[in-house]
């Protein structure tokens, strides 16, 4: 399959947290040049439970009778759909009326920020039970107006503890692997690394947990971005900032009986992102630890999870950043990202807010991978692993069958080393921190879960868009399911449970290279950054050259899915004017250099774009007051005065002998003030006067544009 259908109907599954715990013991080793590390580990399991969205049905051919608003209940130890905000939508975009919500709600309800899809988050007084917050997204979603009502749930990250094994890198190998002992299948990334081992334009978003500081991601990152708004689960003392390092996510027993986390399950600190980058991109051949699958690449760490999770709004705002779409309140990100890892997802179908998201990152040229989730279960219960337009992943061990875990079913599109502890080799090793809660030492750590698996398969995704920058993300599905291996005979994993095979870096890249190494050097866009807001009627499009380019060519379009048809040369320049855009508006972009019938798209064919600002209406019309227009025997100093604009930030006048209607002098500003006292005029000559009132949006001229004139005294 290319692309799945968004099911239409809310499934209401409760995914059980398990309790994390994780006991390590670690053994470096080499092995063929690669590092390798053993270690006892557990299972980690991003897990969380999206209650159904509520959605406005049909309009009714009568008033509707509206049932009792049902009371508050609070949330219960082990609910995981709990949640204390809702995210609504209204069709004309209208900001919502926090009376009306809290009336329906049956408590106080205040209405947060805005989303970039243009719903709005609003918090209730408490946090509630699952089938509370439902009920009051049913409500909300019969109001007049609304297009649609889901909770804001928090997703939350937790793992089991594992039996002791031996681990290494056996994920990186394969078809086989004889020297270990026994028969492996791995992702084969040795032959891959032969042709390409990433390309530094090429960044990979881990949406997760945020990063640590470790000596085996040195130099291996771009500057992230923290999106948790509450301070309380973000556990760094701020909102949304621009530290994407990760705190810790512990939670302790006091926490788990009481107050803002009860019920969240008790644990250690998961460090979760910073094991899923270094699956990605931990540096290689520096005697250090483990090797990454793409080291040439860039991890751009955004950190949406944190204690016991972190709200849908977060996570779908930190996706968009990543991928350089604008989001309210936060710096254009210079560095997008052409692959989205999401090592996280919970139970229920894909909300209106998550497939909004993707729809948009897709379109403007980035692949997003998405775990499959781990409830040995049907993938169409998880999201956003069943989500449209996203490549969902399963999960195998080191013989090539389904983990025991690992989410199956006819969405998902191929199957990753993602470990299984009852195997020996069993688990995925990649970069880890020591600290029990707050960060302390590096560590190497073996994890089980789709949420291994996931990042082997956006790292190969790198290399791929290394090789070949122009891959579509519907052309990553296609090369990535058509160039994956059989399944072993005898695995559990078939074509109808683990998508079209197992994960093949060398068959992957291969294709993804015949077209022969790039002829042009790769080169980025630069101004205006991705996703900047506020732009005016006209604006520069400036890039980078690219190495044996003769000529560049530019496209600018309304909307991220229009595609480009017209290429408007420049010649050598690196930038061009556009004038004439419309206010409020998306536009997206793209830059192509070229030499003779060669190309290569800008920014590895990920487009950009950026926002006009709304129009400013102008100053209303307004009147002149004195002295009265053909007025005589005018003193040689006097007074013009006018009526207050609406709208106006200033006005200017103009004063002059030539009569003609056109300001022959200089327009001088008064600020606000609507009077101004000219002297020094001459005797029996006749002027003539205009004044403007000016804002932001332009300048409106007084009495409907008509100059006024006067004629002053004439000499005893």
């Amino acid at each position: 399959m290319t692309v799945k259908e968004s099911n239409s109907r809310r499934q209401d599954d409760c995914a059980e947290l398990f309790r994390r715990k994780i006991f390590v013991r670690e053994v470096a080793e080499k092995r063929v040049g690669i590092r390798a590390a053993t270690a006892v580990a557990l299972a980690v399991v991003v897990v969380a439970a999206l209650a159904p969205m509520a959605q406005a049905g049909a309009a009714q051919s009568g008033p509707a009778k509206r049932s009792a608003i049902p009371a508050p209940v609070a949330a219960t130890a082990g609910d995981t759909r709990a949640t204390d905000q809702i995210i609504v939508r209204y069709r004309d975009g209208a900001s919502p009326n926090a009376s009306e919500l809290s009336r329906e709600a049956g408590e106080a309800v205040s209405v947060g920020r805005r989303t970039q899809g243009g719903a709005f988050v609003s918090k209730l007084g408490t946090r509630r039970a699952g089938s509370s917050v439902d009920a009051v997204a049913k409500r909300w979603a019969a109001l007049p107006g609304v297009e649609y009502a889901e909770p804001d749930r928090i997703l939350q990250a937790s793992a089991v503890p594992t039996d002791p094994s031996y681990i290494s890198q056996w994920d990186l190998f394969g078809p086989t692997t004889p020297a270990l002992g026994s028969t492996l299948v791995g992702a084969n990334l040795e032959p891959a690394w032969t042709i390409t081992t990433g390309s530094p334009d090429v960044v990979v978003a881990v949406i997760d947990t945020g990063i640590t500081a470790h000596a085996d991601l040195a130099g291996q990152t771009v500057p992230g971005y923290d999106f948790i708004t509450d301070a309380q689960i973000g556990n760094d003392g701020s909102g949304r900032d621009a530290n994407p390092s990760d705190p810790g996510d512990w939670i302790s027993s006091t926490e788990n009986a009481s107050g803002f986390f009860a019920g969240c399950g008790t644990g250690n600190s998961s460090w979760h992102g910073t094991h899923v980058s270094g699956t990605i991109a931990a540096a290689t051949n520096n005697g250090l630890g483990v090797a990454g699958i793409a080291p040439g690449s860039k991890v751009l760490p955004v950190r949406v999870l944190g204690k016991c999770g972190g709200y849908t709004s977060d996570i779908v705002d930190g996706m968009r950043w990543a991928a350089g779409l604008a989001v309210a309140g936060v710096p254009a990100n210079p560095n997008p990202a052409a692959v989205l890892n999401l090592s996280l997802g919970g139970s229920g179908a894909c909300s209106v807010t998550q497939q909004s998201a993707i729809d948009d990152i897709t379109a403007i040229g980035a692949t997003v991978v998405v775990a499959a989730g781990n409830s040995n279960a049907d993938t169409s219960t998880s999201q956003p692993a069943n989500c449209s337009k996203v490549i969902t992943v399963a999960a195998t061990g080191s013989t090539g069958s389904r983990a025991y875990y690992s989410n199956y079913g006819s969405l998902v599109e191929l199957a990753g080393p993602g470990g299984d502890s009852k195997l020996i080799p069993g688990t995925i090793l990649s970069t880890m921190n020591a600290g029990t809660t707050t960060p302390s030492t590096d560590t190497y750590v073996g994890y089980q879960g789709t949420s291994m698996a996931t990042p082997h398969v956006a790292g190969v995704s790198a290399l791929v868009k290394s090789a070949r920058p122009a891959t579509t993300p519907a052309e990553m599905v296609s090369l990535l399911q058509s160039s994956s291996a059989a399944f072993p005979t005898g695995s559990t994993c078939t074509t109808a449970l683990c998508g079209t095979g197992m994960l093949d870096a060398a068959a992957a890249v291969t294709a993804a290279s015949a077209g022969g190494p790039r002829s042009l050097g790769s080169f980025s866009k630069t101004l205006p950054l991705a996703g900047t807001t506020g732009i005016g009627t006209s604006t520069t499009l400036q890039w980078s050259p690219s190495a044996g380019a003769t000529s560049y060519e530019y496209c600018l379009v309304v909307g991220l899915s229009t595609p480009c048809t017209t290429w408007t040369s420049v010649g050598t320049a690196t930038s061009a004017v556009v004038s004439g855009l419309v206010g409020t508006s998306l536009y997206a972009w793209q830059v192509r250099a070229v030499s003779g019938t060669s190309s290569a798209e800008a920014n590895v064919s990920l487009r950009s774009s950026f926002t006009t600002a709304t129009p400013v209406a102008l100053p209303v019309a307004f009147a002149k007051t004195s002295p009265a227009t053909a007025a005589t025997g005018q003193a040689v100093s006097l007074a013009l005065s006018w009526a207050a604009s609406t709208g106006a930030t200033s006005y200017e006048y103009c004063l002059d002998s030539t009569i003609n209607s056109a300001c022959d002098g200089t327009w001088v500003s008064t600020g606000p003030a609507r009077t101004a006292t000219v002297s020094a005029l001459l005797n029996s000559t006749k002027y003539e006067w205009q004044v403007r009132a000016r804002n932001a949006g332009g300048t409106t001229d007084a009495s409907a544009g008509v100059w006024w004139t006067f004629t002053t005294v004439s000499l005893p």
